[in-house]
Parts: C-alpha cells; sequence; structure tokens
C-alpha cells in the first residue's frame, strides 16, 4: 500500500496525538483547513512519485523547513501511534512542519499588505499632527470623511504613542464588536487580549486589556461608580454626529470630568459633525479634518413627480423597479456592484420588497434581501453574504445602513430622501413615527455608501433644489424623545447639579423639560419638596437600565411577592418582540403558536412563551428548531433570561429581595464546571475564527431564506455559546422553580394584573363600545388623551380578540367589565397601543391618583371613567375595599422600602377579592377630562383636586359625562369648601326628611345604617 494513502488513513490517530487534549495547536489553525492542507500536500507527492521525481530526505526537509520538531517528541510515545511505521510518522511531521511554513508565509504576506494599506490611508498623513495636538491639549475634535480610516487606525495610533488606557465608545453593539476584530488584527493582536470589547452581557477585557470598545450606555455606568474614570487615560467617543441621548450626556459629563483630570485626553471623533457646536462647547478645543478615501460617485438627481404615483398608493414601487431595469440594460450581469436603498421604516421596505421580488423573478437577475432592526439576527446577516455569479443583491434598509453597518461591493445606491424620526409627545405621552426628509449631513452619508469599495452611482428620487433645502444636520435626539429617563440618570449619578442647571451640549426644550419634571414627581420618583432630589422608589429606578412603568413594576413585584412572573414581563418589555415579523404572515406559524395566546394580553403571551421555551428546554428538546417552528426568534428569549438575571442582581443590591443560597450536588457542580470550561473554549474559537462569507441561494428571497437550515449553522460556535451560558446561569432546579412559578396560581394572577396595572399607570384605555370582536376589524379605544386609538395589528388582542368578549345587557352593566393598559402609545400610520393588557377595571380604583365618589353609586378616577354601580351598597363596598388596599399598598411599600417587615399575603387576598368582584356596574368615560390633573402614584394622606367639567352626551350610544364638582372653591385661603361644612343634600327615605352630608361616603354610610338595622330587626 503506498505511502500516502496510509498517511491519509492514520491523520486523525496523529493528529489527535500531536495536537489534542492539552498539546499545543496552531493559533489561527483548524483541523478542517490543516486536513485540506495535508490533502494537497499528498497529492502532490503522489504526482511526484509517479513523474519519478526524487523526494527529499526527512533530514533535509528538516533543514530546509527550519522547523523544530522536539516538542513533538514526546507524542511519539503515545500508545496511540506505537504500531504506526516510521515513514509514516516523519511523513506526517513534513506535512506539520509544511502547513506552519505555509501558515507563516501567509501571515507575512497578510501583514505585508496590512502595512501598505495603513500608509495609503488619508488619515496617516494627519496622524503626527493628531498626536502632537492629543500631547498639548486635553480635547481634541477629529472630523474625518468617510472611508478616512479613523475609527480603525486613531486607536492603534495612540497605543502605539503610549497611551495604554484607551476607551472608544460607539453608539451601537454591533459596532463595538466588529471594531475590536479589527483593530486587534490592525495591531497585530488578533489571538490576544489587547484589544477587547465589552458590551451587554458580553465582555473580553482582562487585566491585559489596553484599547476597549463599549458601548455608551456601559461608559455612563462606569461613570456612576467612578465619577473620574481612573481606569482610562484616553477616551474617543465615535460617531458623535448620531446626538443620542447617551452621545449627548457623556459629552457633557466629560467636559465636567476634565478639569480633575489633567492627565485625561478626550477626543471627539465623527464623519459629519457639526464644527460650530462642539467647537463652542469645548473652548479653544483644536480640530483636524481629514478627507475621506471614496471612489468616485455619480450622482443623478430623479425626482418623482406626484402625478406619477398611483392614486391612493402611500409608497411607489415604480422608481425604484425602473432603475433595477436601468442597471440590468446599462450594466453587464458580470459585473459585481449590487444595490443599496435607502427607504423609511418597515412598512416601506415590505412594499417595496414584494414589489421588487416579482421583477426578479422574472429577470432572474436579482436576490431582494431587506434590512431592519426589528429583523433577527439571521436575516440581518444575510446582507453580508455574496450573490451568486450573474445575480445582484438588492437591499432595503433604513438609515441603519448609513453608518453603523457596511456592506461590502454596493455599487449602487437609491436614496429615498426619507426617514423616520421618533418624536415625543408629552401632552399625550405618545411616540410619533414622522416621515420626514433627510439632513444634507445624512444624504452624504447615504451617498457614501456606493464609492465604499469602487466607482458607484447613488441615485436622488428627489431633485437638487431640494437637497440645498434640507437641514445641514439631524435634530438631536434630546428634543424629540422622552425625557424621563435621561433625567431620572442625571440624578441617579449624583452630581451635586441642580437638574435645571445641567450643561446640556443643545438644551432640551423647555415644555417637555418641565413636563418631564411633573411626571416624575407625579409618578414618586422625585420629592414634593424638590425636583432635585430623588425618593427611595427614584434611587430604586435610578439603578435599573428600564424605563419608569417598567421599573415601578419590577418594585411593586417585590412588594406583593410576585418577582418570577414580573421579571419575564418587564424583561419582555424591554427587548423587541420575540415574534419574527415574517411569522405573523405565516398561518400554519400562527395555529401552532395559539396555546400560547393569553386572553389577558401580550405581557401574559410573554409569560407563556418563556415557560413553554423553558419547558422544552427540560425535556431535551431542541429548542433552535422549536422557536423556528413557531415564528420566535431565541436569541430574544436569551437575551430575556440574561435581562431576568440583571433586573434580580440590582433588586439584591437595593435589600428587596434576598440573595438565594446556591443549591446543587457535586454531580451539578461538576456538570456546570465542564460546561464553564467548554464556554471558555467556544468564546474563544468564536472569537479567532474567521468568519467565512456564504453565497445566497439563487431565487430566494427576504421571505424564503429563513425555511432552510444551512448546514455551517450546524457548527456554528455562536449558537451553542447562547445554550451553553444559559446551563452556566440555571441549573435543573432553579428552571422548574421558575417554570412552577410561571404557571399562575388562582391567587397569583389577580395580583400580576395588579402590578402589571399600576406600573404601566397611567398609560390606561378604555375599549370602544362598538368594536366587533372578529379577526380583520380594527379594535379601537379611547385613551385619556386621544380620542381613538387602535390595538397594535399584532398584539395579542388584535389577533385574538375574542378575549375581549364579555356579557353585559344592552344598557352596558356586567360584572366583568375590563380596561386597557399599555406599555406605549404609538403614531404610526394610525395611533397604536403597543403591548397591551386586559385588566379588571374595578383595579384602577385601588391605584388611580384621583378618586372621587362623585355620587351614592359613581366613583370618577382621574377625572376620565366613572363606574356606575346598580346600588348605593355596591359602590360604597368596592369604595371602602379599594380605600383598604390604597392604604394597605402605602403602608408595605414604604415598609418594602425601609427594610422593614409586613404582610404581604394580606394585601395578595384583598387585591385578589376586588378583582373578583361580584357587583354589576357599566363604565361611563368623560368626553373631555380635566386638563393639567397630575397622574402617577397617590398619596396616602389624599390631596386637593381642583377642576371644573361639563355633561356631555352624543348619539352614538357611548354615555360621556362629568361631574359638576364643588372643589373648584377648596383651599383658599384657609376656607374649608362649603361640601366639607355639611352642605351636601340627599333626601333619606328612611327618616323621610332632607339631610345634610359632609360628602357622598358620608351619605352612603347613612342610608347603609338604615338597611343594617331593618336587617337586624327582621332577624
Amino acid at each position: 500500500m503506498e505511502l500516502e494513502g496510509e498517511v491519509w488513513r492514520a491523520r486523525k490517530v496523529l493528529y489527535n496525538a500531536y495536537f489534542g487534549k492539552g498539546r499545543y495547536t496552531p493559533r489561527g489553525s483548524t483541523d478542517d483547513k490543516f486536513f485540506h492542507f495535508l490533502e494537497k500536500l499528498l497529492a502532490l507527492s503522489r504526482k511526484k512519485k509517479e513523474k519519478n521525481v526524487r523526494t527529499l530526505e526527512m533530514s533535509v526537509r528538516r533543514k530546509l523547513l527550519r522547523f523544530d520538531f522536539k516538542w513533538l517528541r514526546s507524542a511519539r510515545n503515545e500508545a496511540d501511534i506505537r504500531h504506526l511505521r516510521e515513514d509514516i510518522v516523519q511523513e506526517f511531521e513534513f506535512a506539520v512542519g509544511s502547513y506552519a511554513a505555509y501558515r507563516n508565509r501567509e501571515r507575512f504576506n497578510k501583514v505585508r499588505d496590512l502595512r501598505s494599506a495603513q500608509k495609503s490611508l488619508p488619515i496617516a498623513v494627519e496622524r503626527q499632527e493628531i498626536l502632537d495636538l492629543l500631547e498639548m491639549n486635553q480635547v481634541v475634535i477629529v472630523a474625518g470623511d468617510t472611508g478616512c480610516g479613523k475609527s480603525t487606525q486613531l486607536p492603534r495610533y495612540l497605543l502605539e504613542a503610549g497611551y495604554g488606557k484607551i476607551a472608544c465608545t460607539q453608539p451601537r453593539r454591533i459596532a463595538c464588536t466588529a471594531l475590536a476584530k479589527r483593530v486587534a488584527f490592525e495591531t497585530l493582536n488578533q489571538y490576544g487580549n489587547k484589544v477587547a470589547y465589552q458590551i451587554r452581557f458580553e465582555k473580553t477585557k482582562t487585566r491585559v486589556t489596553r484599547i476597549l470598545f463599549l458601548t455608551e450606555g456601559l461608559l455612563l455606568r462606569q461613570l456612576a461608580s467612578d465619577k473620574n474614570l481612573n481606569q482610562y487615560n484616553v477616551i474617543i467617543l465615535d460617531e458623535v454626529h448620531e446626538r443620542n441621548l447617551h452621545g449627548d450626556l457623556l459629552v457633557a459629563l466629560l467636559r465636567d470630568v476634565i478639569p480633575r483630570r489633567p492627565d485625561l485626553k478626550l477626543i471627539l471623533m465623527s464623519a459629519t459633525i457639526n464644527l460650530e457646536l462642539f467647537k463652542s462647547y469645548f473652548e479653544n478645543t483644536p480640530v483636524v479634518q481629514v478627507p475621506g478615501r471614496l471612489y468616485p460617485i455619480e450622482l443623478k438627481y430623479m425626482p418623482v413627480r406626484e402625478h406619477d404615483m398611483p392614486k391612493n398608493a402611500k409608497i411607489d414601487v415604480g422608481p425604484y423597479l425602473r432603475i433595477l431595469q436601468m442597471i440590468d440594460q446599462k450594466y453587464p450581469s458580470k459585473d459585481r456592484g449590487d444595490v443599496l436603498i435607502f427607504v423609511n421604516g418597515m412598512a416601506a421596505i415590505s412594499t417595496i420588497a414584494e414589489g421588487l421580488k416579482k421583477y426578479a423573478e422574472h429577470s432572474k437577475h436579482w436576490i431582494i434581501l431587506r434590512l431592519h432592526s426589528s429583523l433577527t439576527e439571521e436575516e440581518q446577516d444575510k446582507v453580508f453574504d455574496m450573490a451568486p455569479a450573474g445575480v445582484r443583491k438588492c437591499i432595503i434598509s433604513t438609515n441603519i445602513a448609513e453608518t453603523s453597518l457596511t456592506i461590502d461591493e454596493i455599487r449602487f445606491v437609491i436614496d429615498s430622501g426619507k426617514v423616520n424620526l421618533a418624536k415625543y409627545d408629552p401632552i399625550t405621552r405618545s411616540s410619533r413615527l414622522t416621515d420626514c426628509w433627510v439632513s444634507k449631513a445624512s444624504a452624504n452619508q447615504r451617498m457614501g455608501r456606493a464609492g465604499r469599495t469602487g466607482p458607484g452611482v447613488c441615485f436622488r428620487l428627489y431633485s437638487s433644489d431640494h437637497f440645498h433645502k434640507m437641514e445641514d444636520f439631524t435634530p438631536s435626539e434630546i428634543r424629540r424623545v422622552s425625557l424621563d429617563s435621561l433625567i431620572l440618570q442625571i440624578l441617579g449619578m449624583k452630581l451635586n447639579w441642580n437638574v435645571e442647571d445641567f450643561p446640556f451640549l443643545e438644551r432640551p426644550d423647555e415644555e417637555a423639560f418641565k413636563e418631564a419634571i411633573t411626571s416624575l414627581q407625579s409618578q414618586g420618583v422625585l420629592t414634593e419638596e424638590s425636583h432635585n432630589v430623588l425618593t427611595p422608589l427614584g434611587e430604586i429606578l435610578s439603578m435599573l437600565p428600564v424605563d419608569v412603568a417598567i421599573g415601578k413594576m419590577l418594585v411593586y413585584s417585590c412588594v406583593m411577592d410576585q418577582l418570577e412572573v414580573v421579571l419575564t414581563v418587564a424583561a419582555g418589555l424591554s427587548v423587541q418582540s420575540p415574534f419574527t415579523n415574517q411569522s405573523f404572515q405565516s398561518s400554519s406559524v400562527v395555529k401552532k403558536r395559539e396555546e400560547m395566546m393569553s386572553s389577558v394580553g401580550d405581557p401574559f403571551v410573554l409569560v407563556n412563551v418563556y415557560r413553554e421555551w423553558l419547558e422544552a428546554k427540560a425535556r431535551n428538546e431542541n429548542t433552535r428548531e422549536w422557536c423556528r417552528d413557531r415564528g420566535i426568534d431565541e436569541p430574544r428569549l436569551y437575551e430575556i433570561s440574561k435581562l431576568r438575571r440583571q433586573f434580580a442582581e440590582i433588586l439584591e443590591q437595593a435589600n428587596l429581595i434576598e440573595k438565594e443560597e446556591e443549591e446543587s450536588t457535586k454531580f451539578e457542580r461538576r456538570v456546570r464546571a465542564g460546561d464553564k470550561r467548554r464556554l471558555r473554549e467556544l468564546k474563544k474559537e468564536a472569537r479567532f475564527k474567521e468568519k467565512t462569507r456564504k453565497v445566497l441561494k439563487y431565487e430566494k428571497h427576504f421571505d424564503s431564506f429563513m425555511d432552510i437550515d444551512e448546514e455551517g449553522d450546524q457548527n456554528d460556535p455562536l449558537k451553542e455559546i447562547s445554550f451553553l451560558e444559559f446551563a452556566v446561569a440555571h441549573n435543573q432546579r432553579e428552571v422548574s422553580k421558575v417554570i412552577r412559578a410561571h404557571k399562575l396560581r388562582d391567587l397569583a394572577r389577580p395580583v400580576v394584573k395588579m402590578i402589571i396595572a399600576s406600573g404601566l399607570y397611567p398609560q390606561v384605555a378604555m375599549e370602544h363600545n362598538h368594536n366587533v370582536h372578529t379577526y380583520g376589524h380594527a379594535q379601537l379605544a379611547y385613551c385619556r388623551s386621544k380620542p381613538f386609538v387602535k390595538i397594535h395589528p399584532n398584539g395579542c388582542l388584535s389577533q385574538y380578540p375574542h378575549f375581549m368578549d364579555i356579557e353585559q345587557d344592552h344598557s352596558g352593566v356586567s360584572d366583568n367589565h375590563h380596561l386597557l393598559y399599555y406599555g406605549m402609545l404609538l403614531e404610526t400610520t394610525d395611533p397604536f397601543l403597543v403591548n397591551t393588557a386586559k385588566i379588571p377595571a374595578v383595579l384602577l380604583i385601588s391605584f388611580a391618583r384621583s378618586v372621587i365618589h362623585t355620587e351614592p353609586r359613581i366613583i370618577c378616577c382621574d377625572g376620565f371613567i366613572e363606574f356606575i354601580f346598580d346600588h348605593d351598597d355596591h359602590a360604597l363596598e368596592v369604595f371602602e375595599q379599594t380605600c383598604d388596599i390604597r392604604r394597605k399598598f402605602a403602608e408595605s411599600m414604604a415598609r418594602k422600602l425601609a427594610n422593614q417587615k409586613y404582610g404581604g399575603r394580606e394585601l395578595d387576598r384583598k387585591v385578589e377579592k376586588l378583582s373578583r368582584s361580584p357587583y354589576p356596574l357599566r363604565l361611563r368615560r368623560i368626553m373631555y377630562p380635566p386638563v393639567g390633573m397630575l397622574l402617577g402614584v397617590h398619596s396616602l394622606k389624599g390631596e386637593a383636586i381642583s377642576f371644573a367639567t361639563t355633561v356631555v352626551k352624543d348619539d352614538s350610544a357611548d354615555d360621556l359625562t362629568s361631574q359638576d364638582s364643588q372643589e373648584s372653591k377648596e383651599a383658599k385661603d384657609g376656607e374649608e369648601p362649603e361640601e366639607k361644612k355639611g352642605k351636601l343634600q340627599r333626601f333619606c327615605q328612611f327618616c323621610q326628611k332632607t339631610l345634610n352630608f359632609v360628602s357622598p361616603t358620608d351619605a352612603a354610610r347613612h342610608m347603609r345604617s338604615h338597611k343594617e338595622q331593618r336587617s337586624e330587626a327582621e332577624l
């Protein structure tokens, strides 16, 4: 038998003997690469023998290779290879040496090419100037155009100049990981830890790390615990042009740190920076402007005329289709070059993708893909894969592709000139996604995508005149979003600043700022005496990386002992929906997950999905396939799991819950130790693994490729990392405990509803009386600030509207009325309620800020919703129950925050009893609720209410009313209101005379006393 064949058959035994467990393996190599090389080498040796070419002796070979085999000699004593002939072992050693030499030559060529590429970058010319300016100044601004190399080269320059503790912030996690990998390669530290990244739940940082890429939010959290950031000597703020909340806040805070840290250097870096704004904020700051390195870009203006658009068409696919046809005609398909289309949202992406897909199927020249932040990671990653020969990719994206992601081989850009900007309305407490024209800076960024790797073409679907009328820069986020979380974060950092005097880079709108302060005070986050002091509740909420409403839920769950379930709800509401966008288009997928739907609504759907996923894990099912079959994105469930753990740790630090001692057997500890070891190996493998670009399958567009489970994914270490991280963090006992907690008991269910409702309050709506509870009909509701809103079509209560059916008589009387609580009021094409929960209506009385017993049978909440009971006694009993719950909850809350004991079970029973109230009632909304009324956490001692009202009724059979209140005379110059002087007159049928009462409640009590006396007499 020939020698080469014997070596090939013994390859795995030899490889394991030399490079098995505990032995040295050449870095950067994998089994597959080496075996492929070995196969080629043996084939070459076989050919030489056939041609009678004399092969070199082993000793001569070794001299030529200059490869030391001493470190391999110990392996020769391994029992596994003793039976092999000497010439087989020698041939394998020669192959190993040849492979090492080949890899060294490969690395040398890479380094040579790398150094040449680095020198050719525009920023290389400015290297010394930047370092000199940084030596003489604490702050330097680097305005580098697209492609100049600032993000990858500047950290390397600093490292080589002797700066050893460098932090570089990025607005997005994907940029942190990608840049860390690239800079590690640029610094020839690809397999070391000098360059690392740190993002939420993941870091590669070690003691030897010198350059750290991290998100802006993480640096803010480090600032909260280390006011001077002593762990760094250089901080680079990259992409500051994006002007997001975290970025602007960091700029302001670091300007305050600089005087206290004379040795600290700050570099502000961006492609399209507003130089005047930043130069005025940092006085006498030098600026280095670096030109970009773009290939020539042909710019074509192709404005879309309105009369060219089809009637009633919001989005016209025609202009995009014509450009694709023109590219097919003008540019041969053999010339590589893909298309990137910029539009303004998921609706536009879907419409255009569907339209272009028909042309792609007909022409067979295109693969249509989508790119949006709401898509799964797998869907987003497809845009980086290559198109087959003779086929181009057409990627339809939002502004996520402007700066965050760089897609190779883009040659054509089609710019619609549109972007969706979120604008928060503090009056209606809603976020509106507004269709806006982009700024000049954004338009130029989009154009630049066409010239990164070669000459390109940019088609602008607007005129040159229109371009010159655009704003120079995109409005900053601080002027467009809710400021509640920003103010809470500033106060939580204990900076000893008056929040109104905070040195913002750009002042927020004064009205929005005042509204945020008022909102936080009404929510019990700020003290009533000062808006610069956090309450005990506010202190805890400032530690939680969530919105105020979700933070309140978590705190309330600790008070009412329902933490496990609420952790899942809070984590689920903090991430994107676990259901993929594409899954809603498949009836079979929707059918499979019907059992996870809940009549309560979206928060309880999250609970069911998480529980069933855990049960699938407990049964050792393939949860990735389980999720795929149900249209669920498993990485989001893993993120929920990590968030649950993070929230629990923060609540432990706040002494709201006790730290549970880990209980595990010796066997479980041994298994966990093995999982940890395997996890470290996988993370290292994933970090060093060179990501190979796959070739997309022909005619597999955005709506079909996710059905294919590609073989390459099965061996992807990233897939196993999430699985092992979960296994290390949760033993079987913990998983079983969480599953049990998520199977809510009868007593726990109404308590969890109460926690969700009180956390989301005042985000409450009342369902429209005339809704048709069948699929396909819009489900309307009334908000306090918006008369007509819709439940989001992807929401559970919209997909399954029959869940909102109740039994009621013709006048609307029922003992099962509900109200709708929502996580967000989002305005796109229409105002939508997002993350909606259906909660028993009567629970609102127990936590609404303003509750007035206006008449013996009527209770009014917040001047918006009236509860009209059939009998006075019923109203009074519910009123007294809710007063008891309010008092008990406030006392329990105060004791919990003070770390004192309290009776939580008693409160649970009271809530459960109220939620099952048997008393029939009807709901009536007030058409014009009082303006300026505070909504939020109620005060235990009560407070004065003053507003004027009008009785209104329309013809839609939906009663709209309000009270004629006497409280408007209250609290003037110390006078008591008339009502408190006993001037409320009611005729008593038992006393047969008109009596004066202090309040409607007092009158109802009087009537009930007669009925009780009558009952006793009958007995």
